[in-house]
């Protein structure tokens, strides 16, 4: 062989890696590219995304915030100074009654033995009937009759519903 096809071929070589040189880092450099073109035109998107999933997760926050505060308020809220209220309210004023017509809480709350009594009138239970299966069976029952999704709009028997689930934490404690 002649020493200029040797110098011919090894040129070759040269030049055939050169290009694939060039190639390779050709595709690269335009990989690059796309990836920066793709960031830039996703990170519009990317911003709305993690804006909103943080806005939903503070609303979900401040909604379960308020949602435990009310079911405070509602447990330590006296209901039956309100049912002995409408039925004082039916049957006129007395004279422990204030200016406006309305009696303060202390004077119109129940006894144990009075709310016990409402609860059972409620559930329609007799002291002798009270037990945990007579206790479910009824409230279940009652629970379907009163339930505000079932009856939307009705606000005294959304009153009544509210009146029954007090009365069945009361009893499901004692029972």
């Amino acid at each position: 062989m002649d020493i200029g096809v040797i110098v011919y071929i090894v040129l070759a070589c040269i030049i055939l890696y050169v290009l694939l040189a060039i190639i390779w880092h050709g595709i690269l450099i335009l990989l690059g590219i796309l990836r920066i073109i793709w960031l830039v035109v996703s990170f519009p998107f990317k911003c709305i995304f993690y804006i909103g999933a943080f806005l939903f997760g503070l609303c979900h926050e401040i909604l379960q915030y308020f949602s435990k505060r009310q079911q405070k308020t509602y447990q330590t809220e006296d209901t039956y100074s309100r049912y002995d209220y409408k039925q004082e309210k039916a049957s006129g004023p007395t004279s422990d009654d204030n200016a406006s017509g309305e009696r303060r809480k202390e004077s119109y709350r129940p006894t144990d033995a009075d709310k016990e009594e409402q609860y059972l009138q409620i559930l329609e239970l007799s002291r002798q009937a009270l037990n945990k299966e007579n206790l479910k069976k009824n409230f279940r029952r009652l629970a379907k009759a009163y339930h505000p999704d079932k009856n939307s709009g009705n606000p005294v028997l959304e009153e009544k519903f509210k009146f029954l689930v007090e009365a069945y934490d009361y009893f499901l404690q004692k029972v």
